[in-house]
C-alpha cells in the first residue's frame, strides 16, 4: 500500500534470539515513533465522503464482542506522521517473535532490537520495569477496548481500525473516528491519529499503521478504579492478562498495524519519572521493528 507516509528502517546485522508466540495478547515489544515528548496534533485532516467498508474484527474469543458502528457522515483521511526519525539501537540484540495464531492477526513474525539493559519477560519488555522510571513495550490483538479504563463494563468499544477503508494511494480512512476505540476513551487525552509505515519485507512499500498518543490523567489514583487497576483493553481471550500497566500521568504511544483479521496493537509507554535518555531508547526500539506478513 503506497501512500504519503514515512518509512521506518529496521535495524539489521545484530545478534538474533527467536521466540514463539502462542495465544496472542501478543505480549511484548514495539514500533516506530519519534520525539521524546508527546507532540501536539498537526493540522486537522481532510474528511472525505466515502462508502462504509467494515473491517473484520478478531474472532475466537468468549469476551463480549463490540458492536460495529455504522459509517460516519464524514470519513477521516489520516495524515502522515511527520515526526523525527528515531536513532538506531546501538549494540543491541534482535529478537524475533513468531505468530502462532494467525486467525487473530495475519502476520508471520515481528522482529525488534533492544539495547543493553533492557529486560524481556512476560507481557512487557522494557527498562526499569515496575519502577518509577519505567519505559515499556507490549504487543496485543484485543477484541475491543474499554470505553472507560477506570470504570469498566462488559460492553467493549470497537478498536479504532474496526471500520476503515483506503484511498486510491493506500492511505487510511477511518469511518468511526472519533466515536470509537482509544480515541473515544473517557478521561484520556488523545492526539489526532496519524499514519506511518512499518518495515515489511513481504510488502514492497511496507505495512501501514495508525498512530495515537494517549495520556493517563495526572490526578488519577489507579487504586480507585475497578479492581484497583486502570485497564485500557482486555486480553485476547478470557484469562489472558489485560493491558493494566498504567500509572497517573503515563504516556502511551499506540500503533495499530493494519493486517488482515485484526490489527496488531503495539503499546509503547513511558512514565512522568522516565528519563529523556530512556525515552529516547524506547523510540529507538520502536524504530527497529520489522514485520513479515507473508
Amino acid at each position: 500500500m503506497g501512500a504519503p507516509r514515512h518509512r521506518r528502517a529496521g535495524v539489521r546485522g545484530t545478534p538474533r534470539i527467536a521466540a514463539v508466540l502462542g495465544a496472542i495478547p501478543f505480549t511484548a515489544v514495539c514500533l516506530a515513533a519519534c520525539t521524546v515528548t508527546a507532540e501536539s496534533a498537526a493540522p486537522t485532516a481532510t474528511r472525505l465522503a466515502e462508502p462504509f467498508v467494515p473491517f473484520a474484527s478478531p474472532s475466537g474469543t468468549e469476551l463480549p464482542g463490540p458492536s460495529v458502528p455504522t459509517a460516519t457522515e464524514a470519513p477521516f483521511l489520516v495524515p502522515a506522521f511527520d515526526g523525527a526519525e528515531p536513532l538506531p539501537v546501538e549494540d543491541g540484540t534482535t529478537h524475533v517473535l513468531k505468530n502462532m495464531n494467525q486467525d487473530a492477526s495475519a502476520f508471520r513474525t515481528v522482529e525488534y532490537t533492544i539495547p543493553p539493559g533492557w529486560e524481556t519477560g512476560g507481557v512487557y519488555i522494557g527498562k526499569k520495569l515496575g519502577r518509577a522510571g519505567e519505559v515499556a513495550i507490549s504487543f496485543w490483538t484485543p477484541p475491543g477496548v474499554y470505553s472507560d479504563p477506570c470504570r469498566r463494563t462488559a460492553n467493549l468499544s470497537p478498536i479504532d481500525l474496526a471500520v476503515h477503508t483506503h484511498d486510491g494511494g493506500g492511505g487510511l480512512i477511518l469511518l468511526g473516528y472519533p466515536r470509537i476505540g482509544l480515541s473515544a476513551q473517557d478521561g484520556r487525552a488523545a492526539t489526532e491519529p496519524r499514519s506511518l509505515i512499518v518495515d515489511d519485507p513481504s510488502e514492497a512499500g511496507g505495512t501501514i499503521a495508525l498512530r495515537l498518543e494517549l495520556t493517563v490523567p495526572a490526578d488519577l489514583d489507579p487504586a480507585s478504579c475497578d479492581d484497583g487497576v486502570y485497564v485500557a483493553w482486555p486480553g485476547a481471550s478470557p484469562g489472558d492478562r489485560p493491558n493494566d500497566n498504567h500509572v497517573a500521568g503515563q504516556t502511551d504511544i499506540i500503533y495499530m498495524v493494519d493486517v488482515d483479521h485484526g490489527p496488531i496493537v503495539i503499546d509503547a509507554s513511558f512514565r512522568p519519572e522516565s528519563s529523556p535518555e530512556d525515552i529516547e531508547e524506547l523510540y529507538s526500539v520502536l524504530g527497529s521493528i520489522v514485520m513479515d506478513r507473508y
